[in-house]
């Protein structure tokens, strides 16, 4: 619990350290550039974004998958629907926030805007399959559950994600597509964190043999197999961006409403430090038997313990390419938006068990922002 605890302090305190940082950079933008006066602007000169996104995320990790899982040959019934895989991962959606300032001078074509993103989620899931209870070949079951063949996993994930952005761009306009378009091309500088936690408990017990003993007797063996794994991964990283925003207006006007076609590209390369740890113990007991005289006793025997434990930690450079479509309606002083983003961190998580593996870190889906005018 006090981990926990521990882990939702760190993340509220890295939200307002965010924060603030970009409220700092927004307001040296606006001294620095500010005019004496802006009271005859024919546009507010600061605008201010809220909104979120419906996100699924891809590329955090691989699953956790022990010999006894697959090799044997045919799968058990209770191993049917891939029960030991396709339960670990992240949530299939999350949800996130975000929030933008931007500042353009009284009289220019400059814009000086810095923004967050920030998202997180949590999966917890157990799935469990049960065979039937194993029976002597005359029929006669032996009537315990423990003589059952079973899997049974239960899994946890949690991620978050941050990412800021600090741009300074130019609106060249959209010439052809008229005056009430605009065209901003930025140069700025992108931070990102990604990090995860997953942990897996398995077991399973995929067949019950029935064996002959002595006084005509039935028993039954079979492995009971456990597997124990967590995982812990980060990727941070910082370096300059390049992107592409426009607007171009297909209906109404300024004062009583415009609906505008909105789309843009970015792309970054961000040079940091990816980490991973990996614990996982896979354990096998077996349950034989032994007779003497007339007696029959059961007992476990240990087969094996395979324990495993790796930390990685290295330096990546890594190329990140993303976009976005949608509407709005703007007012001269409010503008709501809808629409679709993608964001790709090409080779960003360390996403392997034993040996290291880059994977692609994705984010996709809606989102919906309003943002307000001031001054002017």
């Amino acid at each position: 619990m006090s981990e926990r605890i521990e882990i939702r302090r760190s993340e509220t305190f890295f939200r307002n350290r965010l924060l603030n940082t970009v409220s700092a950079l927004v307001l040296v933008g606006y001294v620095s550039l500010a005019p004496a006066s802006a009271t005859d602007s024919d546009h507010p000169t600061v605008w201010i974004e809220l909104g979120g996104q419906m996100e699924v995320m891809q590329g955090a990790s691989g699953p956790f998958i022990a010999p006894f899982m697959t090799a044997i040959t045919p799968a058990p019934d209770v191993y049917t629907g891939d029960i030991f895989g396709h339960d670990q991962g992240p949530a299939r959606i999350s949800l996130g926030e975000e929030g933008e300032v931007s500042f353009q001078p009284e009289n220019s074509s400059w814009i000086i805007s810095a923004g967050i993103r920030y998202g997180r989620s949590n999966n917890k899931l157990h799935s469990h399959q049960q065979g039937d209870i194993a029976h002597t070949p005359n029929g006669v079951t032996f009537g315990l559950h423990s003589f059952a063949p079973f899997a049974d996993e239960k899994s946890a994930f949690e991620e978050n994600h941050a990412i800021i952005d600090f741009r300074v761009g130019k609106d060249v306009g959209l010439g052809r597509f008229g005056s009430d378009g605009s065209s901003v091309f930025s140069l700025g500088v992108r931070f990102a964190q990604f990090s995860s936690k997953s942990a897996v408990d398995a077991m399973g017990r995929p067949v019950v043999n029935v064996l002959p003993a002595p006084q005509h007797r039935f028993v039954p063996t079979f492995y009971n197999y456990t597997m124990a794994a967590h995982a812990a991964r980060s990727f941070r990283g910082i370096g300059p961006s390049l992107s592409w925003d426009a607007s171009a207006a297909i209906a109404g006007n300024k004062q009583n409403g415009e609906v505008s076609v909105d789309w843009g590209i970015n792309g970054a390369v961000l040079f940091g430090r990816q980490k991973a740890k990996i614990d996982h113990t896979t354990q096998a007991y077996r349950l034989p038997y032994t007779a003497y005289a007339n007696y029959i006793g059961y007992y476990y025997t240990k087969a094996y313990t395979h324990p495993h434990h790796v930390t990685r930690s290295r330096s990546v450079v890594v190329p990140n390419l993303g976009g976005f479509a949608g509407v709005s309606v703007k007012y001269p002083n409010v503008k709501v938006s809808l629409g679709y983003r993608a964001d790709f961190f090409f080779g960003a998580m360390d996403g392997g068990i034993d040996t290291a593996k880059r994977t692609t870190t994705g984010f996709y889906g809606p989102f919906a922002s309003v943002s307000i005018g001031i001054g002017g």
